[in-house]
């Protein structure tokens, strides 16, 4: 109960900053604008007739293809099937192919979502010891009779419930806008000579872990560093420039065999849908291992250097 009360004291201490609430509300902003965007950039398919319109515009345009001289009998085979899906989305008042569907643009706002929310999140993770040390209030906190490291968990669960906090208040407010944006749509193909419906392929629950795991391995970090650290400038300037120019830092040292145990290489989010190792070779099991094995160090040294450190100057 004493660790809950610290976990509980640690959220208000946050939300109580409005640099929390301005980064709440910096997503939504966003995510608002990002919708907007694609709402406006989009086919209007409001209406039967609007879809019907847009799709014999295709359908016209895929005729016209298959009139080019010295066509090729792939782009042959190609447009004759287009022409048959095209056809079906008129009979069946489906919309075109290339209008943003309300999955299109899911995929899209998570990758927005989580961006934004890992680094916010390490911003705090980054703060939240370091701003005690900084302004001498720590002092006053470790004069309770409690174990120093309940403290420095209690922030970390906090920082780690912001985060939480922020992804799924801005990802439920984002899909409610998005039902009333966009319509769903169906994947088709041709078999056989007829045109069947298939089930849209979804990935998000799997990016959603692969990004959850890299932007916690990025908060372990950015904790370490603010534990260590008396100033949260320097711990975030340091958070931000690894998770900026890490991937970038991965290119260049990728041909050395040295690159694979190195924590930012084994990056999980490069094991996602059609996506590729930066290293050639490099496994998820393997990059799972590493990561853990970071992780380990990193709430090792916050721990150590935390329980040791002396606050009585």
């Amino acid at each position: 109960m004493q660790f809950v009360k610290f976990v509980k004291n640690e959220t208000i201490k946050i939300w109580a900053k409005k640099s929390a609430w301005v980064m709440l509300a910096f997503v939504l902003l966003v995510v608002a604008l990002f919708l907007g965007l694609n709402k406006y950039f989009n086919i209007d398919q409001s209406t039967p007739e609007l879809r019907e319109e847009a799709n014999k515009d295709w359908l016209l345009e895929y005729k016209a293809q298959l009139n080019v001289p010295n066509i090729s009998e792939e782009d042959k085979q190609y447009y004759n099937e287009q022409i048959l899906m095209t056809e079906y989305r008129i009979a069946n008042d489906l919309p075109v192919e290339d209008n943003m569907s309300f999955y299109d643009v899911l995929d899209l706002v998570l990758e927005v979502i989580l961006s934004l929310v890992g680094i916010f999140t390490m911003v705090i993770a980054a703060s939240i010891v370091s701003n005690e040390f900084g302004t001498g209030t720590i002092k006053m906190l470790l004069t309770r009779p409690v174990a120093r490291w309940k403290i420095l968990l209690s922030k970390l669960v906090a920082s780690l419930l912001y985060g939480a906090t922020l992804f799924v208040v801005t990802t439920i407010i984002a899909m409610i806008a998005m039902y009333f944006l966009f319509t769903g749509d169906v994947t088709l193909s041709v078999v056989n000579g007829q045109v069947v419906e298939q089930a849209v392929e979804t990935h998000y629950v799997q990016t959603i872990l692969l990004n959850a795991a890299s932007i916690f391995m990025t908060i372990l970090f950015a904790f370490m560093l603010g534990s260590i650290f008396g100033s949260s400038t320097l711990a975030v300037s340091l958070s931000l420039g690894l998770l900026f120019m890490g991937s970038t830092v991965t290119m260049f040292i990728a041909k050395y065999n040295f690159a694979k145990y190195i924590w930012f290489a084994n990056d999980l989010t490069q094991f996602g849908p059609n996506m590729m190792p930066i290293i050639p070779g490099l496994t998820f099991n393997f990059a799972l291992v590493i990561n853990i094995i970071y992780a380990m160090i990193f709430l090792a040294v916050s721990f150590t250097y935390f329980i040791r450190r002396d606050v009585t100057a």
